[in-house]
């Protein structure tokens, strides 16, 4: 009686060596009573290389010395006669294999490529059978499904799921060193380590993620509100510029028409200033003319009687060239009054102020270095003098003074650069625990379980904000009534945090500047450079007001400035916390604008 195809399929899977998972060749068998090929427990023992014996693959039994390997005559003959069993049949018949999921396959028929067809019928394929490494449709697929066999998407290579070491498949996970391994990587540098099933690790790092998802949900909120920020800013600086622009071409137009009109009014009354000299003059000149004739005609009428020779003659028409010589001497006595001259400071001084004030105001304009453009409308009713800006309204952004002329009052900086910063549970060391707001870090005697992270103290007990500032003004509160020995500032995103020493701790490098308290002494560090301070009474709270343009960080002690850090700060910054002393905690404090 001829052995059904379910038959065949039994028997294949037990002449298949658990190693390579194929037909055996030239098979062992080990003391336990697994059977291996020979090359391939060989090849095993070969990579584990280490002095505690030989193992079995698949009970993990230890042998001390290396087991004498027989040929397995019975199973050899059991793979011959399979073999055989098969070559009748033929290899261009379709047979029932075992291997396949008693689902019949084109005998040699292995598919390693990236076809969207199943190999058994030509249909749509619908995923890709890994142990058997052909595609199947949905129909082919439910024999694959029932034996167990791993599954693919069909776009899936098979090479990428396997060793790429040895060749086979994987089926571990080394937690140790995170990383993928087949059964024959188990031994070697692994075999102290911690390795589990694929499927395990991937339940586990599931898990991981599925804690680390509401964090990674609020941050995208935080985010997502912050850019909401920014845009609508973006959006308002661009709303405000173009409104002062237009509000500069009204005030262009308004002065060009008054200087026009200035211009054309004073000399409209030089003018007319001038009419009035000139008529005088001309009066006066018209009158000189007309004695300038009569003259001419006496010397004329002089010039023929000195040229008169007859005596007679002279004297008869002496008497009336006397007459008339008398009446022109009149005129030597005649003495002509200049008219005053014409004067137009008053005019030429109006246009110079208008100059000179416009030179100013280019000057004050172009003096970049000595100015600050106000990131913020708001930041124009901080200014110490208002009196001395071009513009008194907040949606005007204006030069003003320097920085060191803003009003430091704190409710002043609590309500136009107030932030509540929230803690990064990323950074956070393990002996620290975070509150469930992001505000409070608190000191406990046992490890939080936090997962791996590159961002994580793991020497020192800090924890850094999720926020980090590089540009514009923010100032933030710190309560430290429940801490005796805590550090409280700021330090550049890029300090390291991985080493043991002073070089990672808070005030202690050049990446971090803070307010050091323990007991009732209090200090300002940076660069492991410390200056004590003198503070009259324990603060409840340090305030901190960043300036990062103007490259300071002014401290405060409840309503008194301590300390003043100045650096660049124009790297991202975040705000830090230390905390030393067992059940200490602090707080950042919630500012509401």
């Amino acid at each position: 009686m001829a052995s059904s195809s379910s038959d065949i399929g039994v028997i294949l899977d037990e002449l298949t060596c658990p190693v390579c998972f194929d037909l055996y060749k030239e098979p062992t068998a080990l003391p336990c009573g697994h059977s291996f090929c020979r090359v391939c427990i060989e090849t095993f023992w070969e990579n584990r290389k280490e002095d505690t014996g030989c193992v079995c693959p698949n009970c993990r039994e230890v042998f001390p010395q290396k087991p004498k390997l027989e040929k397995n005559v019975i199973v050899a003959n059991l793979v011959e006669n399979m073999k055989l069993k098969k070559g009748k049949v033929g290899l261009g018949v379709e047979i029932g294999d075992a291997e396949h999921g008693n689902v019949n396959v084109k005998e040699g028929v292995k598919s390693r490529g990236r076809e969207s067809y199943c190999e058994l019928c030509n249909g749509e394929a619908a995923k890709r059978c890994v142990p058997c490494e052909i595609l199947c449709c949905e129909k082919h697929l439910k024999p694959h499904q029932q034996k167990g066999h791993k599954l693919v998407d069909p776009e899936v290579k098979i090479e990428e799921l396997r060793c790429t070491q040895h060749g086979k498949p994987i089926q571990f996970y080394c937690k140790d060193d995170e990383s993928l391994m087949c059964l024959m990587c188990t031994g070697g540098q692994h075999q102290e380590h911690k390795v589990v099933a694929v499927e395990i690790a991937h339940v586990e790092l599931k898990g991981v993620l599925a804690a680390m998802y509401p964090h990674v949900s609020q941050s995208m909120q935080s985010v997502a509100s912050q850019l909401q920020q920014v845009q609508e800013e973006e959006e308002q600086t661009e709303n405000s510029s173009r409104d002062a622009e237009d509000r500069l071409e009204e005030k262009r137009m308004l002065v060009c028409q008054f200087v026009n009109v200035s211009v054309d009014l004073m000399k409209s009354e030089i003018n007319k200033r001038k009419m009035e000299k000139l008529s005088l003059l001309g009066k006066q000149r018209k009158k000189l003319e007309q004695q300038m004739e009569n003259l001419r005609k006496g010397k004329s009428t002089m010039d023929k009687a000195f040229q008169e020779l007859e005596a007679v003659c002279f004297l008869q028409g002496s008497k009336n060239m006397l007459k008339r010589l008398r009446t022109m001497s009149d005129f030597k006595s005649m003495k002509r009054t200049p008219l005053p001259v014409l004067h137009f400071s008053k005019e030429e001084k109006t246009l110079d102020g208008l100059i000179t004030l416009n030179k100013k105001f280019m000057e004050k304009i172009q003096k970049g270095p000595e100015m600050v453009y106000l990131q913020h409308p708001e930041d124009l009713f901080l200014a110490k003098h208002p009196e001395k800006d071009y513009l008194h309204h907040p949606e005007h952004l204006f030069p003003v003074a320097h920085p060191e002329k803003f009003d430091l009052d704190q409710n002043n900086l609590r309500n136009h650069y107030g932030r509540t910063p929230s803690l990064d549970p990323n950074s956070a060391h393990r002996l620290i625990d975070i509150s469930r707001s992001l505000r409070t870090a608190t000191l406990t005697e046992f490890e939080n379980q936090y997962p791996k992270h590159p961002d994580r103290f793991d020497f020192h007990t800090q924890v850094v904000s999720s926020e980090s500032f590089s540009s514009s003004r923010h100032y933030w509160e710190v309560d430290v009534r429940s801490s005796c020995f805590c550090r409280i500032g700021i330090c550049l995103n890029s300090m390291e945090r991985k080493r043991r020493g002073r070089g990672c701790k808070l005030g202690r490098n050049p990446e971090s500047w803070c307010l050091e308290k323990r007991d009732n002494e209090y200090s300002a560090l940076h660069n492991d450079q410390c200056n004590d301070l003198f503070v009259p009474r324990d603060p409840e709270r340090f305030g901190f007001f960043l300036d990062c343009e103007a490259g300071e960080l002014t401290c405060f002690g409840d309503s008194r400035v301590l300390h003043v850090f100045r650096g660049n700060f124009m790297d991202p910054v975040k705000p830090a916390i230390g905390v030393w002393d067992d059940g200490d905690s602090v707080h950042f404090v919630r500012l509401v604008k």
